[in-house]
């Protein structure tokens, strides 16, 4: 069959089962390494009975249930491709969004960043990101699952980057070791366990729950990094973190009894939900 006609097939499936039109196509590209473009330049080339049986295999388990990203063992973020797993999340682009946010920071206060901690870095997107659009700082990324910074680690050597990964929980190892950064970073657990029956099987039965849930309405895993943050910055720092979009005034409260005279405010995302909150020292 030609890539025309297995498309075609595909998409028939796709639209009957009101899934992502755009899976077939995902898939192809990704598997014979060609870019969009060159995937429809192409697109009268037969498929070998090899790659026919690839993507007949990597289609079943998507109509299985089964993430793209996990399939195919890759997810792009920020421009750039990251190997995923299921010990990690599939980045959002709402991560992407916390990152655009500390890259401007960072252009606005030209030397003032130079130690920058991601918490929870999960496959180590967010570290790794800022080190590749940054190379001149010291990036650092931490987490509790040693299965997660394995990926973190095979990342970090595939974009080229030199990020640091340490296994701790959440900062723990820096606080014993007296370590200060100028930028923290973090997207943790946030979702409440009562929330559980409102989220889809998709993500349920495919994203790791160490993640994904944290205790006391999904704050637990806040209220114990932002007690300990002033502990780890000096006089000039910007702290962000990715929030549920209900947790946003909770979250502000945490950061302004830690950092009382900071400032502190609520960011929304792309589709105007409260997504981040950044606390920072300085007037601009």
């Amino acid at each position: 069959m030609t890539i025309a006609e297995v498309l075609q097939q595909a998409k028939a499936v796709l639209i009957e089962r009101e899934l992502d039109q755009n899976i077939a196509e995902i898939i192809l590209e990704t598997r014979l390494f060609l870019t969009r473009s060159q995937l429809w330049t192409t697109i009268g080339r037969e498929l070998t009975p090899t790659e026919k049986a690839q993507f007949d295999a990597d289609f079943a388990r998507y109509l299985a249930g089964e993430p793209v990203q996990y399939i195919l063992g890759v997810a792009p973020f920020y421009g750039r491709d990251f190997k995923v797993t299921p010990s990690v999340l599939i980045p959002r682009p709402e991560t992407e969004e916390l990152v655009y946010a500390a890259e401007q920071w960072i252009k606005q206060h030209p030397g003032e960043v130079q130690r920058v901690l991601d918490v929870c870095t999960g496959s180590g997107i967010i570290p790794i990101t800022l080190q590749a659009e940054f190379p001149e700082l010291a990036l650092t990324g931490s987490d509790i699952s040693t299965e997660a910074l394995e990926v973190a680690v095979d990342n970090n050597i595939r974009q080229k980057t030199n990020v640091r990964f340490i296994h701790t929980d959440l900062v723990k190892t820096f606080l014993e070791n007296g370590e200060k950064f100028d930028m923290i970073l973090a997207n943790p657990p946030y979702i409440a366990e009562k929330e559980r029956s409102e989220m889809s099987d998709y993500v349920l039965k495919n994203e790791p729950e160490l993640a994904l849930f944290a205790p006391n309405d999904g704050l637990a895993i806040y209220e114990r990094l932002i007690a300990d943050l002033p502990q780890l910055v000096d006089k000039q720092f910007w702290i962000g973190v990715e929030i549920g979009y209900t947790q946003g005034e909770a979250v502000k409260l945490l950061f302004e009894k830690s950092f009382p005279q900071a400032n502190v405010k609520i960011q929304q995302d792309i589709n105007g939900k409260d997504r981040m909150v950044i606390c920072h020292n300085t007037l601009i």
